[in-house]
């Protein structure tokens, strides 16, 4: 078994590091476009900047995810079935991501 809690220590930081000003981002654009129409938002996040940050949002935003939940799962999961809840957990994280931007290049094109 290898052991890697250092490279997954930095790498869930760094995540973290980098979905905050993005968050900040979100929220502000969210706020910004209260009360606008959906084509309002649609043409905002519809710009290429708007777009490649809601996309870079979204994939650190799995990324974390995933490094979250497989730590939960290596403290709480029996060593019998870790395999498997790391398996689910990357396939959703994959799933929640390819989603993500499949929708976000549907709304930008």
């Amino acid at each position: 078994m290898t052991h890697k809690g250092t490279a997954t220590f930095i790498a869930q930081r760094t995540s973290a590091v980098i979905l905050l000003p993005l968050a900040i981002w979100f929220l502000a654009g969210a706020v910004a476009h209260t009360g606008s129409t959906y084509e309002e938002v649609r043409a905002w996040l519809a710009t290429p900047l708007n777009a490649g940050l809601m996309g870079v949002l979204v994939l650190t935003g799995a990324f974390h995810m995933r490094i979250g939940v497989n730590e939960i799962v290596d403290d709480y999961a029996p060593a019998s079935s870790r395999g498997l809840w790391k398996l689910l957990n990357l396939l959703a994280a994959a799933g929640v991501a390819g989603i993500s931007i499949y929708s976000l290049v549907v709304l930008a094109a």
